[in-house]
């Protein structure tokens, strides 16, 4: 059995500050043999650096980022959006093949673990294709040596995270939700074999509204005003998801919401 540590979206500075004293605290307490980080939003709310990344890897030993539909917000990603510890949204109409959105990659003792990543199609914006259709053919990617298979599915709608699960129920290890920034109480394991989650939540500022200071947020709201946005500050929150996961079938055997208050930088 392998322990699978999935980590909401990374909102901005005050997420990052979270995430490395949330995984510190984990890590100690769980031993994960994985870690995968959302981090379409860990760069300024708004994307990701080359910079950041390579501190994720590197410094906190991040074994792999998925994305979203702001994963090329920083011009810089063209640097790196080919390195094999990235996972862009394959079905989203500016990322050009499915292999970008599926990675083999393996644990410290050598598991095989396939993450892939997809976009939602309801209330998301651009032409994106079906994020069922895309899943399927991200799987004939998937050697069938490779037992265990995880997918964030980064969407709005929780119906649409919800059939997703439910379709590829069986198929997959692990299906887990991001994008909304809000987490849900409903993890539990379908089919007896995948893990799910409707939303992990976000990492960062929940005194906020989803990661944004509020007062801006709520500005845009009232009077339709464009200024940029910046991620709030305040109440701190590491947000995660841990899967245990059979190595010899890929069936999912637990799955355990975790949160953990941090002080702000």
């Amino acid at each position: 059995m392998i322990k699978i540590l999935a980590i909401g979206d990374v909102i901005g500075r005050p997420g990052r500050h979270a995430l490395s004293q949330g995984l510190a605290h984990f890590r100690e307490q769980y031993q994960p043999d994985f870690v995968v980080v959302n981090g379409e939003n860990i760069a300024g709310g708004f994307g990701i650096t080359k910079k950041i990344f390579e501190d994720l890897i590197g410094n906190l030993a991040i074994d792999c980022v998925t994305m979203g539909n702001h994963w090329m917000d920083k011009k810089d990603i063209h640097e790196f959006k080919d390195h094999p510890k990235i996972v862009l949204p394959a079905n989203m109409s500016n990322v050009d093949e499915p292999a970008k959105g599926v990675r083999l990659l393996e644990t410290k003792s050598g598991v095989r673990v396939a993450v892939m990543n997809l976009l939602g199609k309801v209330f998301m914006k651009g032409e994106n294709s079906s994020p069922f259709d895309m899943a399927d053919k991200m799987l004939d990617l998937v050697p069938s040596y490779c037992k265990v298979r995880l997918l964030d599915i980064h969407a709005e709608a929780t119906s649409e995270k919800q059939g997703m699960a439910q379709h590829f129920a069986g198929r997959l290890s692990a299906v887990y939700g991001t994008h909304s920034h809000v987490p849900t109480a409903d993890e539990r394991i379908l089919k007896n074999h995948t893990g799910f989650v409707t939303d992990i939540g976000m990492t960062g500022p929940y005194d906020s509204v989803i990661g944004i200071d509020a007062v801006a947020a709520v500005r845009r709201m009232r009077t339709g005003e464009k200024k940029n946005f910046e991620p709030a500050k305040n109440d701190l929150w590491f947000y995660g998801i841990l899967f245990e996961i059979s190595e010899e079938t890929g069936a999912c055997h637990g799955v355990h919401r975790l949160r953990l208050p941090v002080k702000d930088s």
